[in-house]
């Protein structure tokens, strides 16, 4: 089974499940629950296989959380094409937040970046027509670049109105955090960490999945000089 691919994910949400965990967005998380798995996607740079993602959860009987960036090159949440995607996540059960770049952007822009990230989350909340309430932070290679630490070692995220932090020690600390940044699980593959915890917060990028090829899907984010 090739690994990153879509029968692979869904072989990964059965496991889950028949591993008694619970799988959900950040706001149908059940702190109760003695096995949870906190399903987090980033949208980075494409919105190719956001759709089959959510529709495999879906049938998998989970949730996840969707965050979208305001600032993205290659997808615009105010295009109508991109509307109907969330609105058809949304029915699905999943939840929408937002990945922010108040730090890069507000840098690169010279704007602070707390008033930056009030007009991010006001942004997607008037596409939406909905309060947002998780948010996680958009870090790419500029970061390295230039150097920016991460925004929550100067600003409390949470006093913009956010009720989950994804990088709150909660959430990445206590629970295990497990991640397939740029096609890679550091520590090795997910399945292999799958029953050694209790709780964890898992990020799947959709960009790095697959149905037969990853050279195949569309227009990829990292081809054609459409990704970062």
């Amino acid at each position: 089974m090739k690994k990153f691919s879509y029968k692979y994910y869904a072989h990964i949400l059965e496991r889950c499940r028949a591993e008694g965990y619970r799988v959900s967005s950040f706001t149908d998380f059940d702190p109760s629950s003695p096995k949870t798995v906190i399903l987090r996607h980033d949208v980075d740079y494409t919105l190719d296989g956001v759709a089959a993602l959510a529709e495999m959860e879906s049938a998998a009987g989970v949730t996840a959380s969707y965050l979208f960036r305001v600032h993205a090159h290659e997808y615009n949440l105010f295009a109508p094409t991109t509307f109907v995607l969330v609105r058809k996540l949304k029915a699905l059960g999943h939840e929408i937040g937002l990945h922010f770049e108040a730090g890069s952007i507000g840098r690169a822009l010279d704007m602070p970046a707390a008033e930056l990230l009030v007009r991010e989350k006001r942004t997607i909340e008037t596409i939406l027509g909905q309060e947002i309430l998780t948010a996680s932070e958009h870090r790419d290679f500029s970061h390295v670049v230039h150097d920016t630490p991460a925004l929550d070692q100067s600003l409390d995220i949470y006093a913009f109105g956010f009720k989950f932090y994804a990088m709150d020690p909660r959430y990445s600390k206590d629970m295990k955090y497990l991640s397939d940044s740029n096609a890679n699980w550091r520590e090795g593959d997910l399945l292999d960490h799958l029953g050694k915890f209790n709780r964890y917060q898992i990020l799947i990028h959709p960009d790095w999945w697959f149905e037969s090829d990853l050279l195949l899907k569309g227009k990829y984010a990292h081809g054609n000089g459409n990704g970062g």
